[in-house]
């Protein structure tokens, strides 16, 4: 879980059950911390039974690292590839994705495989390895 992170004590709410925020909440709490960030329970009340702030306690699939397909892309290309990635991911962000160091987005995972086919790279598997973790946000 991410240090700051929005709970949610709402009992009332139709996705308590299922919503990590809600489930979290008393993991936080019991913490005894001074201060923790949670869902104004008055805003909800006004919601009818909605909630933009839902996230389900469910695990996806999420890359990590594609130095595998940067070794697939032809030499002449890797120059056009790495700058076609950059523009939309960012210099650092592209860095650190590339070598595993955080996980790709669903967006970044699509980008890659979207490019390295542009190059010509046909591969089952894009990416360096696969992760299960929890959308927090």
């Amino acid at each position: 879980m991410p240090k700051v992170f929005g709970l949610c004590h709402v009992t009332t709410c139709p996705y308590a059950e299922t919503c990590l925020r809600h489930l979290a909440y008393p993991i936080i709490a019991a913490r005894k911390e001074p201060f923790i960030e949670t869902i104004n329970p008055e805003w909800f009340s006004i919601q009818k039974g909605k909630c933009q702030f839902y996230l389900k306690n469910e695990k996806i699939r999420r890359a990590r690292g594609f130095i595998r397909t940067t070794r697939a892309i032809p030499a002449g290309h890797m120059g056009a590839f790495r700058m076609k990635a950059i523009g939309q991911m960012g210099y650092k962000r592209y860095y650190q994705a590339r070598r595993g160091e955080i996980l790709l987005t669903q967006d970044e995972e699509k980008l890659i495989v979207k490019l390295a086919k542009q190059f010509g790279v046909q591969m089952e598997e894009h990416f360096d390895g696969y992760e299960y973790t929890y959308l927090w946000g």
